[in-house]
């Protein structure tokens, strides 16, 4: 969970689609963040969802984890194959072409209310 100075609280996960799970969480462990913790360990274990199966598929698996429902979760992906896959969840989905980015960040804040 990430805490913000207004009180708010954000529970983020991982979903990757891949046909080498094992090789995508040894990539995890060897990335770091600004202050040298692998990215690995700035996630909940059970809510990193790393397989082949579709990307509906992992949030449905995140849905069962969290109790948190579709319509107050986000989704921030690349390809929109995927984008259009999860949103018919309910799941406010944004399209991020060039990779994640601070201003993707902030419009999902603000489509929250949290900005």
């Amino acid at each position: 969970r990430m805490k913000r100075d207004d009180g708010w609280s954000i529970q983020a996960a991982i979903s990757s689609r891949t046909d080498e799970p094992s090789w995508a969480r040894k990539c995890m462990e060897w990335l770091v963040v600004s202050d040298g913790t692998p990215l690995s360990r700035c996630f909940d274990k059970n809510l990193i969802e790393i397989s082949y199966a579709d990307k509906a598929r992992h949030f449905e698996s995140l849905h069962r984890k969290t109790g948190i429902p579709y319509e107050e979760m986000c989704f921030f992906d690349n390809e929109h194959w995927n984008i259009r896959g999860v949103s018919q969840l309910g799941v406010k989905c944004f399209h991020t072409p060039d990779g994640m980015t601070k201003e993707a960040w902030n419009e999902a804040l603000e489509t929250f209310g949290v900005s």
